[in-house]
């Protein structure tokens, strides 16, 4: 019942044929968060319904108790406000979400991810590859890296100097987006790079599956470092059978 006399509201504003909300954050449980992700999933972002929803978050005050709540003592409050401000998409949270990212509590580190995933844009992806920096190839982190990136953000961070452990996470957040124009800064990469940056590279090569890597992929299985050669060996066989998954 809860349940969906919230979407029915929710569905109102988005519908424009309601203009108030009343929302208490403070319940205990997470059905808020979760009827708003179900509506806001499917629109897109720069979709009139998504733009309406945010703007009655923001003139409600709600949006702001949301943030206000991501620093609360409860950790069932964070949760929740993580959800919510990743459910609207709403790209003022980000610099609030960042420090989340380092909580003990692995699932109040998840929920921001998934948030700033979801937020996306260039602010986003490098608060996440700030992340990854310290706590490591996490498969979340990766996984909403490659959601968050722009066009063109991970091409452009595979060619350029950056911090130790951001390439290999730029390589394997390129892969899963299976772009074909991450396939040169790749194997640039996986030619000049270091020995994780070159099994990284072979990884994303074989998930993205363009014809255009396998001499390069062919090339590794020579490589002085067996790591880069297992790797190359697992991506041609990808490259062969178009098939691909992320282990973590």
């Amino acid at each position: 019942m809860r349940r969906a006399s919230l979407q029915r509201n929710l569905e109102a504003v988005v519908l424009g044929t309601r203009h108030k909300l009343s929302i208490d954050l403070g319940e205990k449980d997470d059905d808020f968060a979760l009827v708003l992700y179900r509506i806001t999933k499917p629109l897109a972002c720069d979709s009139v319904e998504l733009r309406r929803l945010m703007a009655e978050f923001r003139n409600s005050g709600i949006a702001d108790a949301a943030i206000v709540r991501l620093s609360a003592d409860s950790r069932s409050a964070r949760l929740q406000s993580a959800r919510i401000l990743g459910a609207l998409r709403m790209p003022q949270a980000v610099t609030w979400l960042a420090p989340l990212l380092e909580s003990k509590d692995r699932a109040v580190a998840d929920a921001a991810a998934r948030a700033l995933g979801r937020i996306g844009g260039a602010q986003s992806a490098r608060v996440l590859l700030m992340a990854i920096q310290r706590a490591g190839l996490r498969r979340t982190l990766i996984g909403e890296l490659a959601r968050a990136a722009p066009d063109l953000f991970l091409e452009v961070t595979l060619g350029e100097p950056q911090r130790p452990g951001l390439k290999p996470a730029a390589a394997l957040a390129a892969g899963l987006r299976r772009r074909q124009t991450a396939v040169g800064p790749l194997v640039a990469l996986l030619m000049h790079g270091t020995t994780r940056e070159r099994v990284t590279s072979c990884r994303a090569l074989g998930w993205i599956g363009s014809s255009a890597a396998v001499p390069a992929v062919v090339a590794a299985t020579e490589d002085p470092e067996w790591r880069v050669r297992v790797a190359a060996a697992k991506a041609l066989r990808l490259l062969h059978s178009g098939q691909a998954s992320f282990d973590g």
